[in-house]
């Protein structure tokens, strides 16, 4: 098919420059190679498709109807090139998102708001979760994670975006009549709101040095930033979820950090992808796009 697709626009050259000698000019071939693929087509076809003298060539009944077939075809040739070649200096389409609901939350939703704005023509379907979206047989393009996760299968890769800060924060009225903990050893004797299906040892293993003898009295377990953030704001206990998302309310004492000299160690966040993604596709035009925020403002995507 792909050797009669090339012969067909040999032929739609000969027969609008009307000379295999200028075709085979415009073409770059030699007159010969022409006249074997003029030949070669007559001959598949059966039927002739040029008529031939000394002084001029024209068309047969049968060229007249392939010559139509011809032109219809480069033109929707040409007209997908065009269609990629504009898709490539100006995106369009749908791009799907995977991501966990934080993600719902200033300041990570600024970035898909930029995003937007930038390419106005990529619709984004952004899918938010409180749980992991199995990403096999979905039409997802980037899922956006706390980690990796195994990436042995070859047909998904990861790329590192930055990482989070997580924090230890409760509301001031669940504070004020509690001595000021010095360590996460002290947290013991609180009241923990899980928003992560993360256990505490897990939490415990990321500070530096300090490994809790006995994990906190788990109040509620929603694996739900909202709802957790509505239970710390009534007083129900304390939590633990990334920096940027609490930064502000630490800033209007909505909210108050505890532990702010213990360094948690900064989850990393990688964007997963298809590993079949063209390189000029949607995908990493946005996975780009997030690596550029990262360096071009302060806080960037939350990610540092």
């Amino acid at each position: 098919m792909i050797d009669q697709l090339r012969t067909m626009a040999i032929f739609q050259t000969v027969a609008q420059l009307g000379s295999f000698r200028q075709a085979a000019k415009k073409l770059n071939l030699s007159p010969s190679v022409i006249s074997h693929h003029i030949s070669k087509l007559e001959e598949d076809l059966g039927a002739p498709l040029l008529y031939r003298s000394t002084r001029r060539m024209s068309l047969t009944d049968a060229g007249v109807v392939l010559l139509s077939a011809s032109q219809r075809m480069t033109s929707a040739a040409i007209d997908g090139l065009s269609a990629v070649q504009r898709r490539a200096s100006h995106p369009t389409g749908t791009l799907t998102i995977a991501a966990s609901t934080p993600f719902s939350h200033s300041p990570y939703v600024d970035t898909f708001t930029r995003f937007s704005q930038t390419y106005p023509d990529v619709h984004l379907s952004i899918q938010l979760e409180d749980r992991p979206i199995p990403l096999e047989g979905s039409n997802i393009d980037v899922a956006i994670r706390g980690r990796a996760g195994d990436l042995d299968d070859s047909s998904y890769k990861a790329r590192k975006l930055g990482n989070v800060q997580f924090s230890v924060f409760a509301a001031p009225s669940y504070v004020q009549s509690r001595p000021t903990p010095q360590s996460m050893n002290d947290l013991v004797d609180w009241d923990w709101i899980q928003s992560l299906p993360v256990p505490w040892s897990a939490f415990a293993s990321l500070v530096d040095g300090t490994d809790p003898d006995r994990a906190p009295r788990t109040v509620a377990t929603c694996c739900n930033f909202t709802m957790a953030r509505k239970f710390v704001d009534e007083g129900l206990g304390f939590m633990i979820e990334t920096h940027p998302l609490v930064a502000d309310d630490f800033r209007t004492g909505r909210l108050v950090q505890l532990l702010p000299h213990i360094k948690l160690r900064p989850i990393d966040v990688y964007a997963i992808y298809p590993a079949n993604s063209p390189q000029d596709g949607l995908a990493h035009l946005f996975i780009d796009f997030m690596m550029d925020q990262i360096w071009a403002t302060e806080h960037g995507f939350g990610l540092r």
